[in-house]
């Protein structure tokens, strides 16, 4: 059987599983490629590489390997740290401070008691008391009654604890070093070389073995471990030969697998858009012969399935004198179409398709915007059932339709899948099948956003139809250029 497909394909087309799998594999190595390059760890690759040739980091790592404690400046903020230690008015502040008695100065400084007693003393040493003091009659006065308070006050323990530790030399020494540029360095020097950074600080720079337990040298085994995965390897190697501009140049836009149960109906309609935008409804058009049914839509193994049948099916069609008829038909049929939810201008568009040899049935992929032109068919097959189809465009030239079509033929496409594609920029219109140019227009290209169509009509009178007969669909991609 593969020796005969062969044969079928000859040298125009390559075999759809081969060229897929090729176009498989090239993408998969270019989201390899993009991934790694992209990833964490190519970018602390990067990181590394720009940071261990660095003239710092290479001062770094030598003065790693000869420098000494005694040389830092961490050294002499050591000894003047011991030194402020040792000194003497610093040991006596430490010293009053641990006796608990600034805390018991400042609470009295702060009391009420201290307030009566500075009021009451000051008003002792007034003229005004010495004049009331003078007077007969003092002991009974209410002046007597405020001195013997201040001589009260004066016995009191605070108070006279308050004015004692006010005169001694260590509280003086305690106010004077207190809140002190010196006490400030003191306290800074001792937070620091107490920290745990400044201990191991210190502990790695007397260790004869820091620099293979330093940063530095975990830096270098870190860039040296990345440039031996293979990973990297596979990396370095496929800059270096292959080149992905191609695949580069487009993002994707649309697409769909087909992998529900049911077609994604946020995705596609299955009739003509202006029946769901005017009618909410399906019609066709009065030389069909068919009816589009949402029952002729099926999905299997991740294949969408629009299949025409003979059966009695009641519709509308679209008559330009009458409007919308109803009508009943022999046959019916599927039509899906992204006229709600996707539309767009230029760009690439490719699906994986077979078709079934049906003729007169016209099976379809193809491409409009608002009006009924312009109009891109991607393939269209009708009369000669699977062995060509017809593709190119339909245009408005000045109020009169005009098309551009050409026959592709060379293989029975009904035989297998293939990817039929179409590339559509400002300058030309480009359709490949397995990615094999077949046709190529440079003239009336349509320059306005057209959604996706799939479908497929019977548009003559037939005895006999050989029916049923589907149009399947394994995926559909669209891309557009990158800016």
């Amino acid at each position: 059987m593969a020796s005969f497909l062969s044969s079928l394909f000859g040298s125009k087309y390559p075999q759809t599983a081969k060229y897929e799998a090729e176009q498989e594999k090239l993408k998969n190595d270019y989201k390899r490629f993009v991934d790694f390059e992209n990833s964490t760890n190519y970018k602390r690759y990067k990181e590394l590489d720009e940071l261990v040739h660095s003239g710092d980091f290479i001062k770094k790592v030598d003065q790693l390997k000869t420098e000494k404690f005694k040389t830092t400046k961490e050294y002499r903020q050591l000894k003047d740290y011991e030194s402020l230690k040792k000194s003497s008015d610093l040991k006596k502040y430490f010293k009053y401070k641990a006796s608990h008695n600034p805390e018991r100065v400042l609470s009295i400084k702060d009391s009420n008691i201290l307030k009566e007693f500075t009021e009451l003393k000051k008003w002792t040493e007034s003229p005004e008391f010495r004049e009331e003091k003078g007077k007969k009659d003092f002991k009974k006065s209410e002046a007597y009654t405020k001195f013997n308070e201040f001589k009260s006050l004066q016995k009191n323990s605070d108070i006279k604890f308050y004015f004692k530790e006010l005169n001694k030399a260590a509280y003086k020494n305690f106010v004077n070093i207190d809140k002190s540029e010196r006490l400030e360095t003191f306290e800074k020097l001792k937070q620091l070389v107490e920290s745990a950074d400044f201990i191991a600080f210190k502990k790695e720079l007397e260790d004869p073995k820091r620099f293979a337990k330093s940063k530095e040298y975990a830096l270098l085994s870190e860039y040296e471990d990345i440039k031996k995965t293979p990973e990297f390897k596979w990396y370095e190697k496929t800059k270096s030969h292959n080149s992905f501009s191609e695949i580069n140049k487009w993002q994707l836009t649309f697409e769909d697998d087909f992998d529900s149960s049911k077609i994604d109906q946020n995705k596609w309609i299955n009739g003509y858009y202006w029946g769901k935008a005017l009618l909410n409804d399906v019609y066709v058009l009065k030389e069909e012969k068919q009816f589009f049914s949402e029952s002729n839509i099926q999905l299997r193994d991740s294949v969408a399935h629009l299949t025409t049948k003979e059966e009695k099916i009641k519709g509308k069609i679209w008559d330009d004198q009458m409007g919308f008829v109803p009508k009943e038909f022999n046959y019916s049929s599927a039509l899906i179409s992204t006229g709600q939810s996707f539309r767009q201008l230029y760009g690439k568009f490719e699906a994986k398709v077979k078709v079934e040899d049906s003729s007169p049935i016209n099976h379809a992929f193809w491409m409009v915007g608002e009006s009924i032109a312009p109009q891109v068919d991607i393939f269209r097959f009708a009369e000669a059932g699977s062995k060509q189809f017809k593709a190119g465009s339909h245009l408005m030239v000045n109020n009169t339709a005009s098309q551009k079509l050409t026959t592709v033929n060379g293989i029975k496409f009904d035989s297998d899948y293939f990817i039929y594609g179409l590339e559509w920029t400002k300058e030309k219109l480009t359709w490949t099948v397995n990615g094999v140019k077949v046709h190529e227009q440079t003239q009336n290209i349509p320059n306005q956003p057209m959604y996706l169509v799939f479908s497929s009509h019977l548009l003559k009178d037939e005895v006999k139809v050989k029916v049923p007969s589907s149009l399947s669909v394994d995926w559909i991609r669209c891309y557009q250029e990158k800016a």
